[in-house]
Formats: structure tokens, sequence, C-alpha cells
């Protein structure tokens, strides 16, 4: 797991930082410590003391900021704040009011779930030694990448106490979390019998070596390890490319047609190629929608799977350059009955120039792809969606607005993409490519944004990582109405991409 923006802690612990409490184990502050330095506001010194501020009004600890050191340097200010709690006549009070005051600041934040979880392992009756939770915790974090919430809840006991309110896209501390913090008797068997699953899945342990220490630290608790459980399902992924032939500023550009399907576990990650369209003539950019379909319908290798496909999911991507992501993707019709793709399959657009260019770094990319999958129980996920200043006089305040916002997975725009202005449109660009915005949203017509997200709310609810699926249910569901086929998606899934592709191109060594 990251350390943040501001590095680790001391190597020699937290030893050097005074007296621990007695209310917790001596392993228990090395954990917090861990994880709220991965609170990307934490580095700020005003982050910090407005933490404090609102833990002071809390009556759990009150005017709490009296009892902390200052420091200018983050590292050590966290670790006076460890400090404080543990001096305080009801550490376990204390801890959970500055658990509600990250909530407060920092509700998007990554390292929220795992707070929670480290809270409720100090503080609740789980059933398990307090020690052990706390090695588990750290085994968990230290599993990169996550595993997808698909994978993780196939794991979850289908009669576990709380099961039906764990959300589609829930993340690994929030499942464990909702297993252990049960009313009444603490039972650990739910959430052991969920560790064991994961410790003994077969596609998991290849990329997760840790899970080995999970496993063993389990049969030290006598916990019998299952069966692996079958492999979880897959998604075919067809990836449209239309790469440039000519210079994209003369009257009739022309575009060359590149198409490979792929097949990718639905709980994200790598995926492996399929089958390559041969490539053809170029596409003149006024026969996209029509000349494009018609090549695809000739391809019989993808028609035979994308039957085959009919039980599992499907997405459409469309890799498109700068000038074309205004393009109509959802509308290409190959069905000889004039059938959209976009009424039968998610369909989204992808940032050519990322996608393709090896110079492009992909560690903020990924970075902001992960806090996709963040959601909770309380909060719909189109809330979490960014919607920047358009206008062109700050087009250039983009750059700070995102830095000010880690967390941020996707942007809104209120204007259809073609009608940007050019300032703002290459500050966009600018987020995508080197804020390393995943997602990006916009009307296919000019409008209230509101609209937008009451449209998509109907849709989806939990996590980010659904809005394909929303945009297309409200593409399906105002197939009738014209003018209201009427948003785009950009959708960059950091692992679906091909490196080797371009090699497949005629003429490329």
């Amino acid at each position: 797991m990251s350390a943040g923006a501001y590095g680790g802690w001391p190597p020699s612990g937290a030893a050097e930082h005074g007296e621990r409490s007695a209310a917790w184990p001596a392993t228990a502050e090395d954990l917090l410590a861990e994880i709220l330095f991965t609170f990307q506001r934490m580095a700020r010194e005003s982050f910090r003391l407005d933490v404090l501020e609102t833990m002071g009004r809390s009556p759990a600890s009150p005017h709490f900021a009296l009892d902390v050191k200052e420091c200018r340097v983050a590292r050590d200010h966290v670790w006076e704040i460890l400090r404080a709690i543990g001096r305080t006549r009801d550490p376990h009070a204390a801890l959970g009011s500055l658990r509600e005051a990250l909530r407060t600041h920092d509700p998007y934040a990554g390292a929220l779930p795992w707070l929670d979880l480290a809270v409720l392992a100090l503080t609740a009756d789980t059933g398990l030694p307090v020690d052990t939770l706390l090695r588990v915790v750290r085994l968990l974090r230290a599993l990169d990448p996550q595993p997808g919430p698909e994978r993780l809840l196939g794991h979850v006991p289908q009669d576990a106490p709380g099961r039906s309110l764990l959300d589609s896209r829930a993340t690994l501390p929030e499942i464990l979390a909702r297993l252990l913090d049960r009313r009444g008797a603490p039972d650990a068997e739910p959430a052991l019998s969920f560790l064991a699953g994961l410790a003994a899945d077969p596609q998991l342990a290849p990329a997760h070596p840790r899970l080995a220490e999970l496993a063993s630290l389990l049969n030290s608790l006598g916990v019998a390890v299952p069966e692996a459980r079958a492999a979880a399902g897959s998604r075919l992924i067809v990836q449209i490319r239309l790469d440039p032939e000519t210079p994209e500023h003369i009257e009739r550009s022309r575009y060359l047609l590149r198409a490979s399907y792929y097949r990718q576990p639905l709980e994200g990650g790598r995926f492996h190629r399929l089958n390559v369209l041969p490539a053809t003539a170029s596409l003149a950019k006024d026969d996209l929608i029509a000349q494009g379909s018609a090549r695809l319908a000739e391809w019989k290798e993808l028609l035979v799977e994308m039957r085959a496909a009919y039980d599992d999911a499907v997405r459409i991507e469309f890799l498109l350059p700068v000038p074309l992501l205004g393009h109509s993707a959802e509308l290409w019709s190959p069905s000889r009955y004039g059938q959209r793709l976009g009424h039968h399959h998610p369909v989204v657009v992808r940032s050519l120039e990322r996608y393709a260019d090896p110079w492009v770094p992909t560690t903020a990319w990924r970075e902001r792809w992960r806090h996709l999958f963040a959601g909770g129980i309380e909060r719909d996920a189109v809330d979490r969606i960014g919607w920047p200043p358009l206008v062109p006089e700050r087009a250039a305040e983009l750059p700070s607005w995102l830095d000010d916002q880690p967390t941020l997975a996707c942007l809104g725009l209120d204007t259809p993409y073609d009608d940007l202005d050019p300032r703002v449109r290459d500050a966009v660009q600018d987020a995508i490519v080197v804020g390393g915005i995943p997602a990006v949203l916009w009307p296919r017509t000019p409008g209230d944004p509101a609209a937008l997200v009451e449209a998509l709310r109907e849709h989806s609810r939990r996590s980010l990582v659904q809005l394909p699926e929303a945009v297309h249910r409200h593409r399906r569901k105002t197939r009738a109405s014209d003018g209201r086929d009427g948003m785009t998606l950009l959708w960059d899934d950091p692992d679906c991409v091909d490196p080797d592709q371009d090699a497949l191109f005629p003429g490329m060594v």
C-alpha cells in the first residue's frame, strides 16, 4: 500500500514517539499510523488542524487540539495525534472521534474503510483476539492490487448476517468490517470463513503471495480451509480503434479501423486477446458510422464470439484520437436491421493517446482508477462525480483543482465535448493524460448537468465502477425519445491496455 505523498513512518517504529496506550496492543499504533499516512490530504497542515478542530467539538474528545503538540512535519504530527489519543481518559472514544473527523473532512479517502476496520478491531468485541485481527488487517492491506468486489463477494457466506447490506462494489475492508460488526454476541465464524475462502482462491494466489501468510495464520487458529471455488466469470471486451491516416485538420480526414476482442475477469485485472480484425482500407470521417458498422458486420469471428457471450457481460470500447472523442460511438449499427450498439451493450469511448503512448505514466491513472471502486452503503456513487469550472478564464485552474481532490476518479462536464472552448478542451485532456482521470462523463446536447446526474441516479447506486452499465440502462430507457440518447462516457481501464496491439498493424516492426 502507498504511504502517501509525504513518506512512511520511522524505521524504528513508534517507540521513539512516546508512550503507547494501554488500551490496545503495542502493534496498534503502528498500524493506525500506517493507515493515517495513506490519507493523501494528511500531508497538508491545514487539513490536520481542521481534523483536530472537529475532534475538539466532539463530546468524545473535547478541546482535543489543546493536548496535541504542534508539528509542521506531517509524519511527526500524526504520531503526536496518536500519542495524545493514548493519553486521553477514554482512548477508544477519542479514536472514534478521529475517525469521524476524517470522515467529515475526507469522506471519499480510500484509507477510510481501513481506518474503520482498524477502529473496529480495537474498540469492539469481534470474537477474535485483537492482536490476531490487527495482523489480518496488515496482511490484507498488503494485497496490491486489491481483489475486485465480484471475487470478494463470492467468498462471503450466503447465510452471513448483514450479507444483504453489502454493496455490489464493496471493498475488502468494508466486507470484513460488515462481517465482524454485529449486534448481540460476537461471532467471528462468518469473517473467518470469508478469509479462508480468500486465502484458498487459486486465481488470487499468483498475484498475492502474502495470502499464504493469511492461510498459515488461519491454520494456527484451527480454521478449515475450504475447497477452491470455481473461477469467476469473464467479460467480453471489443475494442474498436480509429487511427488518423491523414492530418486531422483537413476537410475530409480519414481513419484506419482496427479492432480486437478480449476476455477479462469480471472482477477486473489483466485481459487476454482472442482475435484481431484484418486491416482494410481507411474510412472517411463522414462515413465512420455507416462504413465502420458494415466492417464489423462482416467480421464473422466476432459475431460468433458475441453469440457465445449471450450470458456474459460485454463492453464495447472505442479508442479515439482527441478530435474524435465527441464521436457518437453508441450509434454504430452492425445489425442489418439498424439496431444500435448502444441499445444492446455498454459502449464507452477511450483516449487513444493515453492507451497507445508508452511514455504516459500510469501511476496517477491507476491510483484514481482504484478510487472508482470506493463506495459506501449510505452514499450514491453519482455524488462522487466532480464538476470542474469549465469557463475558459478558469481553465488554467483545473490542475490545481484536481490536485486538491486526489481521490476523484470521474469528471463531469456540463457541456458537450465538441462544444468546449479549445482552452477548456486542452485542460480536460491534461486532466485525463497528466492528472490520471480514468472516467469523464458529458451530455450529448447542452443542458442542465443536474438532469444528467438525476438520470444516472436511477441506474447506479453505490459504485462508480458501474457507470458503463448505468449509462447503458439510461440509453435503453430513453431510446424512443429523440435527443435523449444523451450522454457519452469516457472509460479508461488501465488493465485493458494491449501493449502488443501496435505490433500487429501492417508496416509496424
